[in-house]
């Protein structure tokens, strides 16, 4: 039960619907059922799982370092919104972390997030159709139901970022069905993220669809594919988004391209002024433009993490951002120990999870040139859902070695008499 409440509550965070229904809102269902789970939680039998993986580590200190520059940083606020949302992160990552017991609790949770996220890109997609429009830089730009994710850029990101963590799904496919959903998933993502107009989210896409077919085996059959849906894929766009994403490479086309550029790299160089002039603790979370004296963010991750958590937050993030890369190679290796003895599809699924996961990271950032996401809740859902498959795959090697789990055999051909 607790496995399906955790879904539940992925779907109200990222769907958000009492910000579509604003009748919903005087509820605050969000937190009521935080607190439900919560309760669940605490009343639930059975012994719960350890937090003890390498990635608890590194949020935990990255947690602290952000409490840190809350309280005691040159312009600290300790009710920043973007620092209470991510204590609100870190009590779903407890209860995640400690729930999770089996790889099946594992991809219960994963495709409950999958489809809550399909269920947010299809809703806003549907209101895009029916003229829910924001028009900017001289385009009709898709944009996100609700608030919170609703601004185009922003939407258009956050919707690459969560497009890997449709890989690990493939593994349970067993019906034509599924695989139409995972196509239609992608598609829609695609599609929805060349309307949003955002040049950020058009590289992503970009990137996220080479990367995975210049390291597929099947890379000779899935170019020429690409190089006919790429081209048509440009076409069927209203050319006042084809000349948006065409400022990637001709910035002569649009000045407040330009302009847009230019306010990012000054993002980052006004981020190294609060860290030269507050070292230790930064200017707090959310303070960067309260720092400089206007109302702009960062609007890039390094001049955010570093402007307004100082040195000890740069550190511990840069340790936080290293557990995803020491969870995939315990994976990696573990994997590789159980294909050895023969296990057959045994701890696939943990595996496609981890390749997932790194691959969104790189998405995230790529996602921090040109958009503050220090704070975003990618960085520990998605660390969670690795170091559960980490912790998984690690107690399937444990019973290999004890001779609970049998290597796969082969099967017999049957004779014809």
């Amino acid at each position: 039960m607790l496995n399906w409440l955790l879904v539940g509550y992925m779907w109200l965070f990222v769907h958000r619907p009492f910000e579509i229904w604003t009748f919903l809102g005087t509820l605050r269902i969000e937190r009521v059922y935080m607190l439900f789970l919560i309760l669940v939680w605490l009343a639930g039998s059975g012994e719960k799982r350890q937090l003890g993986n390498v990635f608890t580590a590194g949020v935990f200190a990255f947690t602290f370092a952000l409490t840190a520059a809350a309280m005691f940083g040159g312009f600290a606020d300790f009710f920043e919104p973007g620092f209470q949302d991510w204590l609100k992160y870190i009590v779903f990552y407890v209860i995640l972390m400690t729930s999770v017991k089996t790889d099946k609790d594992l991809k219960i949770v994963v495709t409950g997030f999958i489809i809550a996220c399909f269920l947010f890109i299809g809703h806003s997609y549907r209101e895009y159709l029916g003229g829910r429009i924001d028009y900017a830089a001289g385009a009709a730009r898709l944009i996100g139901v609700g608030v919170t994710f609703s601004e185009f850029n922003d939407y258009g990101t956050t919707i690459v970022c969560m497009l890997p963590l449709i890989f690990p799904m493939v593994t349970l496919c067993k019906r034509y069905w599924h695989y139409l959903f995972i196509l239609g998933y992608i598609l829609l993502t695609l599609r929805s993220v060349m309307l949003t107009g955002s040049r950020t989210g058009f590289i992503m896409m970009v990137a996220i669809m080479i990367l995975p077919v210049l390291f597929s085996r099947h890379r000779f059959k899935l170019i020429p594919v690409m190089l006919i849906v790429g081209p048509a894929g440009w076409m069927v766009m209203p050319e006042s988004l084809q000349d948006r994403y065409r400022t990637i490479w001709d910035p002569t086309i649009s000045e407040q391209a330009n302009a847009n550029m230019r306010g990012r790299t000054a993002g980052f160089y006004d981020g190294m002024n609060n860290w030269a002039n507050y070292p230790l603790f930064g200017v707090g979370p959310g303070q960067h433009g309260t720092a400089i004296g206007g109302r702009f963010q960062a609007h890039n991750l390094p001049g955010q993490v570093a402007g307004e958590t100082g040195t000890l937050g740069v550190m511990t993030f840069l340790f936080m951002l290293s557990c995803f890369g020491i969870n995939h190679m315990s994976i990696w290796g573990n994997y590789k120990y159980l294909q050895e003895k023969n296990l057959g599809k045994e701890g696939l699924y943990c595996w496609r999870v981890s390749i997932a996961v790194m691959y969104a990271v790189i998405m995230i950032l790529f996602q921090g040139i040109g958009l503050h996401n220090g704070y975003r809740f990618p960085w520990v859902w998605f660390g969670a859902f690795q170091a559960l498959a980490a912790m998984i795959m690690q107690e399937k090697v444990d019973a290999a070695i004890k001779g609970k789990l049998m290597p796969s055999l082969p099967e017999m051909p049957i004779k014809k008499r």
